[in-house]
């Protein structure tokens, strides 16, 4: 998580890349997995889905995660996930929590889910007075 001794680069996230107390350069990833459901599931999905944000939030490097029912497709679940870095990532597929909402969504998709990583690829300050200002001062946008 952000840290306010941490010196922000690139992105428009606070949270897209950071530089960590020690020098090394973090970089955020996002997934966005879109799940099609099937009509009579919808309400099941939600239970495990709400399910998941409470656990998933709680993880090491867990920045967000959210999900929306599709406007156009009632049936749709769209699930935005960032993570830190890829080892927190991989981390959160390996948790009990989530090997449990996987072998239990299968019953409820009308698709397989379809899911796409995202990572920061920017290297500037976001700020370009970031490093003249005191670390208190530095603000973020």
């Amino acid at each position: 998580m952000f840290k306010p001794n941490q010196r922000i680069i690139g992105g428009r996230s606070p949270k897209s890349r950071y530089r960590g107390n020690s020098g090394e350069i973090q970089t955020m990833i996002m997934v966005q997995s879109t799940f099609h459901l099937l009509p009579e599931s919808k309400a099941e999905v939600i239970r495990l889905m709400k399910n998941m944000v409470k656990l998933c939030r709680e993880e090491r490097g867990c920045l967000s995660y959210e999900y929306f029912q599709g406007v156009t497709d009632q049936n749709q679940i769209i699930l935005l996930q960032e993570w830190e870095n890829a080892d927190c990532l991989q981390g959160h597929y390996k948790t009990e929590h989530m090997e449990s909402f996987i072998s239990s969504l299968g019953k409820y998709l009308e698709s397989p889910v379809s899911t796409r990583s995202y990572v920061s690829q920017e290297e500037r300050i976001v700020n370009s007075r970031a490093e003249e200002l005191p670390e208190s001062e530095q603000t973020i946008h």
